[in-house]
């Protein structure tokens, strides 16, 4: 097994990062799909399907601030619907299938707080989707052994602690 489509990819993004534009998401995605349809038979996908951790950060840019996780789900895990914070990210599936769901934030009449779902799909094997601030959404693995690579582009604990990526736990209307 050779890890060839790693450094490929960090290399790759290291070149085109900066701040937030279309060109950048849209470069990003390129490089992560291909990563993601690339790597199946690599090492340390290998390592990261057999320990199955629910979270593994796989390379973290000291310089660019981006982090590349991986992620290996079973059957039935959930997150529950969340946004960014000033973040943004890629989700790309290496092997088993999530349904993403897609949500919309509303402020109901007596002033609540609520994530309304405007649509779901499947992310299969060499999908990714992007996902800006503002952006809200959920995920449910739906087989065993689901690894999915999560691109951030910042430290999403950071965002989290000093109250600016959301989890909308309660008060969501879900398909």
């Amino acid at each position: 097994m050779k890890n060839q489509s790693l450094p490929i990819f960090i290399d790759a993004l290291s070149k085109i990062w900066g701040p937030l534009t279309a060109d950048l998401t849209k470069h990003s995605k390129q490089l992560l799909e291909t990563l993601a349809a690339n790597c199946r038979d690599e090492e340390w996908v290998h390592t990261l399907l057999v320990n199955k951790a629910p979270s593994t950060i796989v390379f973290h840019s000291e310089k660019h601030g981006f982090i590349l996780q991986a992620h290996v789900e079973q059957q039935g895990d959930y997150s529950v619907p969340h946004d960014h914070g000033n973040g943004w990210v890629l989700y790309a599936t290496v092997t088993g299938a999530v349904e993403m769901g897609v949500f919309h934030q509303v402020v109901q009449p007596d002033g609540t707080l609520t994530a309304v779902q405007k649509d779901k799909y499947q992310q299969r094997p060499g999908q990714c989707h992007v996902y800006l601030p503002g952006d809200i959404h959920d995920t449910t693995a739906l087989q065993n052994g689901t690894l999915m690579l999560r691109l951030t582009s910042c430290d999403f604990e950071k965002e989290f602690s000093e109250g600016r990526l959301i989890r909308y736990i309660h008060n969501c209307d879900r398909w």
